[in-house]
C-alpha cells in the first residue's frame, strides 16, 4: 500500500469518525439490553448514542472533519438503531412476547417507517445508477421525522423501565406517523424535480 493510501485512510479516521464508529458499536449491546429487558440500561446507551451524533456533527463541522466516509456511516449509524428500537419494541402478535413491556411500538408504524427508509435508500441508488447523482441530503421534514421517531423509542424505554405508560407515547406515535408520511410525500416530489431536470439536462446537452 502506498504512502498516499495511507495518509488518505487514516485521515479518513478522524474524532467526528470515532464518535461515530462508538454509536455502531452500542447497537449490539443495545439490543442485548432490550432482548434481556434492561430498559434502564437500553435507555441510557439510546440516549448516550444521541450525544455522540451531536457531537461528532459539531466536530466535523468546529474542526472541519467532514469526510466521504463520516457522510455514510454518519446516517447508518442512526438509522441501525433506530430500527433497532422499533423492531424489538414492537408489539407484534408472537414475537418478543417474552420480554416483559408495558408499552410497545404499534407494529403498523414500524412497517411504515422502516418503508419509508427502504424508499428513499432505493431512490438514492436509483437516481446514482441512472443519473450519476450523488448528493441526497436529508430534508428539514426528514430530520423532523428523525426527531419524533427518536422521542418515541426512547419514551418507551423510559416508561418501560418505570413500568408504566405515559401520554408522551402517543403523542410520539402520532407525531411520527404524521411526519413519516409527509416527509414520504416530499421526497417523492424532491425525486421527481431531480429526474426531471436530469432529464431536462441531458436533452439540452
Amino acid at each position: 500500500m502506498s504512502e498516499a493510501r495511507i495518509k488518505d485512510r487514516v485521515g479518513n479516521w478522524t474524532l467526528a469518525n470515532q464518535l461515530t464508529f462508538l454509536r455502531l458499536i452500542a447497537v449490539p449491546c443495545f439490543i442485548l439490553a432490550v432482548l434481556n429487558a434492561r430498559f434502564g440500561i437500553a435507555f441510557w446507551l439510546f440516549v448516550a448514542a444521541g450525544i455522540t451524533d451531536l457531537l461528532d456533527g459539531l466536530v466535523a463541522r468546529v474542526f472541519r472533519q467532514q469526510s466521504p466516509l463520516g457522510a455514510y456511516l454518519d446516517p447508518a449509524a442512526d438509522k441501525l438503531l433506530l430500527a433497532a428500537g422499533f423492531i424489538l419494541l414492537t408489539e407484534y402478535p408472537q414475537l418478543f412476547q417474552q420480554i416483559p413491556m408495558v408499552n410497545r411500538i404499534p407494529v403498523w408504524l414500524t412497517i411504515l417507517t422502516i418503508s419509508r427508509d427502504v424508499f428513499i435508500v432505493s431512490v438514492a441508488l436509483m437516481l446514482y445508477l441512472a443519473y450519476g447523482h450523488t448528493k441526497f441530503r436529508p430534508s428539514f421534514l426528514g430530520k423532523c421525522c428523525t426527531a419524533a421517531e427518536l422521542v418515541t423509542v426512547g419514551a418507551v424505554l423510559l416508561f418501560n423501565d418505570l413500568g408504566r405508560s405515559h401520554p408522551l407515547i402517543g403523542a410520539g406515535v402520532l407525531a411520527t406517523f404524521a411526519l413519516t408520511v409527509i416527509s414520504g410525500l416530499h421526497y417523492i416530489w424532491r425525486t421527481v424535480r431531480t429526474v426531471r431536470a436530469a432529464d431536462a439536462g441531458r436533452a439540452g446537452a
